[in-house]
């Protein structure tokens, strides 16, 4: 029996929600100021390209997933509701 002398190939795999409390446990982040402090986990940055996409756009998730075999779907979409104050419409409604 022979033994490969290959490194082991790397796959690539896409992280949805990656600027997250779960998903930066999953990768580290390049450039965002706002995730400064995970540069000083003990990763490597080099195997990391980041995508920021919505969520509820296929193509722009269409255009992330490419090449990736796998998906870990951290993230999730939070709606924007709009902030009412109820003393306003209080006011509003006499």
């Amino acid at each position: 029996m022979t033994t490969s002398t290959f490194p082991p190939r790397r796959r690539v795999v896409c992280v949805t929600g990656a600027g997250g409390f779960v998903g930066s446990w999953l990768c580290v982040l390049n450039d965002d100021p706002r995730d400064a402090f995970l540069k000083q986990l003990d990763m490597d940055l080099g195997n990391l390209h980041l995508f920021k996409a919505d969520e509820l756009d296929g193509d722009a998730m269409t255009v992330a997933f490419a090449g990736c075999e796998g998906v870990f779907h951290i993230g999730t979409p939070v709606p924007k509701y709009e902030r009412v104050d109820p003393q306003a419409i209080g006011v509003t409604d006499m």
